[in-house]
């Protein structure tokens, strides 16, 4: 049994890397943090003032977006050990009959 657990945390690993690695670049799940088409011209009409504040405030969307997909994987992760606990110790109840 610890061989398997072992097996799925492993396969979950790349997983979890990978979607922190998406979310890194700002791809998000429903596209709402991925930047407009338009972006540059955009930033061109703004002042250099504006347009640090627009790029600090990109930059503190991505990065709590990235903390938001991390701890959801944690959460998933938990999850997945606790359940498969508890599986085990279902199977060692069945184990005697």
């Amino acid at each position: 049994m610890k061989s398997i657990r072992q097996m799925v945390l492993c396969g979950m690993l790349p997983l979890v890397l990978g979607a922190g690695a998406a979310h890194a670049q700002g791809i998000g799940h429903s596209g709402m943090y991925t930047m407009p088409p338009n972006w540059g011209m955009m930033m061109d009409k703004l002042t250099p003032e504006q347009r640090s504040q627009a790029i600090d405030i990109q930059e503190k969307m991505m990065k709590m977006d990235m903390e938001h997909q991390q701890a959801t994987a944690q959460m998933e992760m938990k999850y997945a050990q606790g359940m498969m606990q508890l599986q085990t110790e279902l199977l060692d109840i069945f184990k005697g009959h």
